[in-house]
């Protein structure tokens, strides 16, 4: 009996061991965390963040993909995002080495003590912004 369990579970084994390998090297997983955000441009937001696995103090990049919603839920545009502001930002962490990218930005709340605006004020980033 125990001779027959040795080859199913060395191909058990090799089943778990391929299905690891067969991650591409360009696979995106994806996270989120609560960010205060201060800075914006074209395709890239600066935050401080809290929850966000290895990057504080950094910059995001963002698409014409990317969902933004105000604080009732509402679809608004990267143009209409006012700053400062705290969200919940949800995003693809790549394992290239590439900067993340956010999917969707939530808008928790704008800051009552400090004035805020919808002006851009990080220019368009090329290269890709820096992690």
């Amino acid at each position: 009996m125990q001779k027959k369990i040795y080859p199913l579970l060395f191909i058990a084994l090799c089943a778990g061991i391929l299905s690891i390998a067969a991650i591409p090297a360009h696979a995106e997983f994806r996270e989120e965390g609560v960010a205060h955000i201060d800075r914006k441009g074209p395709n890239a937001l600066m935050f401080d963040g809290h929850g966000f696995t290895q990057f504080v103090d950094r910059y995001m990049q963002v698409t014409n993909l990317t969902h933004f919603y105000d604080e009732n839920n509402e679809p608004i545009s990267l143009t209409s995002l006012k700053i400062p502001c705290m969200a919940r930002i949800v995003y693809k962490k790549k394992t290239s080495g590439e900067p993340p990218e956010a999917i969707s930005v939530y808008v928790l709340h704008y800051f009552e003590d400090r004035p805020s605006n919808t002006n851009f004020n990080l220019p368009v980033m090329t290269p890709d912004p820096p992690q």
